[in-house]
């Protein structure tokens, strides 16, 4: 179904895989928006690239034969720009050069043949990169920058958990060495790096695509088999990553988002010894779980890709069926929806970045709320407004010589219209008796008027010269 303005298309050459769109205006004023694909090898004639938008800028990157399908953005203290692309079974870092408009390769790291980069993300700090991989496993790589064109990216752990690939991966908002992913196995996962421990999984969060307060469901959706439960998404809710966000399906039918909020649950008969007083009575122990608060259908079909917004207010989702929904964080209530937008499934969404305007929309006034892309070739700018939000100019009147408004023209109307209502009285007075005359006395209203009223013959008597 086409897109209603201010909602727009924005058609693009190749199939799209992946998308990313970033805003932090406090250290650069431009929003960035990138997105990647392509239609296979160089001899199809469809050239695999990476297009990055900053504002009016454009820088293309060709990735030859391989296509990327991940995608995120770093803006640094000193406003320069990097971006990690998932390409194949690596990540590749690009510097992004404004001044000479290019992209330069910065660093690489390889996770092995057969990996299959799905998913990347940066920590709070941008020292850590994780990848999600269609194996299965969630792979950390150390972030040094050596200077501006040049970063030594080195594969520190290999976290396995995960029994299918990798859909989704997210860190902490502040904890650097937090992170989540999800998985086609029907399952979230909470990372912590900082456990001195080989298995550094916190918790499993294990999703249902059934409504828990309806009736009970069938086998193969109350335990469906790995494989069948695809978790598409995940995010952190709130910046203390107390809330997490997963969307989850199976490969046909609904799709329902789940709420899991961390919790504090006492270990029925442990105690502890306080640290900060050793010499002190037992406390009890106190663990902390994430537990499922809410589960609810949000489409008729399976969600394919899922984006917050960066103030936690919104989540963006695009489903198989082309069709683009923005859900309230608070009621989980539908804000907009935008049935078929795509003609194909979203590959990929953003949410809008920020609350506050972007730059340039104060030329249109229309704040775009989410960005979506699929195979279908077309990017989708969806908006929750029906109009801009500029006022329409005023239509002044105007001649060659310049522009007069009714404001300058008023008394001179004022003094005119006061005459014709004057002549109108004297007419009345003075030629009453034709007016009342009836139609056949019309020619004596008309020679009455003419010549009594508004200009006197020649021969009547009276005065024909101002006396000296």
């Amino acid at each position: 179904m086409p897109l209603k303005p201010p909602s727009r298309v924005q058609p693009t050459a190749i199939p799209i895989f992946a998308l990313k769109w970033h805003s932090s205006p406090a250290i650069l004023p431009a929003h960035i928006l990138a997105y990647a694909g392509g239609g296979g090898s160089a001899r199809t004639g469809i050239g695999n690239t990476i297009n990055i938008q900053i504002d009016t800028q454009t820088i293309l990157i060709d990735t030859g034969v391989e296509i990327g399908v991940a995608l995120d953005i770093l803006v640094t203290q000193s406003a320069l720009i990097y971006v990690a692309i998932g390409i194949s079974d690596s990540i590749k870092i690009y510097f992004l050069d404004l001044e000479k408009s290019e992209a330069v390769l910065a660093g690489a790291v390889d996770f092995g043949k057969g990996s299959g980069v799905n998913a990347v993300a940066w920590n709070a700090y941008a020292d850590t990169i994780v990848a999600g991989c269609e194996d299965g496993k969630v792979q950390i790589a150390t972030v040094e920058f050596e200077n501006d064109t040049s970063i030594h990216l080195e594969k520190t752990f290999e976290l396995e958990g995960h029994i299918k690939a990798v859909c989704s991966c997210a860190f902490h908002p502040r904890n650097p060495g937090v992170l989540m992913s999800s998985a086609k196995d029907g399952t979230c996962r909470v990372w912590n790096l900082e456990i001195d421990d080989e298995d550094k999984c916190m918790e499993v969060l294990d999703c249902k695509i059934y409504d828990p307060k309806g009736p009970k469901p069938k086998a193969n959706i109350l335990n469906p088999k790995p494989g069948q439960l695809l978790v598409r998404g995940c995010a952190f809710g709130d910046l203390d990553g107390r809330v997490i966000y997963t969307i989850q399906s199976g490969r046909k039918g609904g799709a329902y988002l789940s709420v899991w909020k961390l919790l504090r649950r006492v270990v029925p008969g442990e105690t502890v010894i306080p640290p900060d007083n050793p010499n002190g009575p037992p406390q009890p122990k106190f663990v902390f779980e994430f537990k499922e608060s809410m589960r609810k259908q949000v489409s008729k079909y399976p969600v394919s890709a899922m984006s917050l917004s960066g103030d936690f207010s919104t989540l963006a989702l695009g489903d198989t069926d082309g069709s683009i929904t923005l859900l309230s964080t608070d009621s989980f209530k539908r804000i907009k929806f935008w049935e078929c937008a795509h003609d194909l499934p979203v590959t990929c969404i953003a949410a809008r970045p920020l609350p506050m305007p972007l730059s340039g929309e104060e030329l249109t006034g229309i704040a775009v709320d989410a960005i979506s892309a699929s195979a279908d070739n077309k990017i989708c700018h969806v908006t929750r407004q029906r109009k801009s939000a500029l006022k329409p100019k005023r239509k002044e009147r105007g001649n060659g010589s310049g522009k007069r408004s009714l404001g300058v023209l008023y008394p001179f109307y004022l003094v005119l219209f006061a005459m014709m209502v004057y002549s109108i009285k004297v007419a009345f007075d003075v030629c009453h008796g034709e007016f009342f005359g009836g139609l056949d006395d019309i020619m004596g209203v008309k020679q009455c008027i003419l010549h009594t009223v508004l200009w006197a013959a020649s021969d009547r008597p009276g005065i024909a010269f101002i006396p000296h």
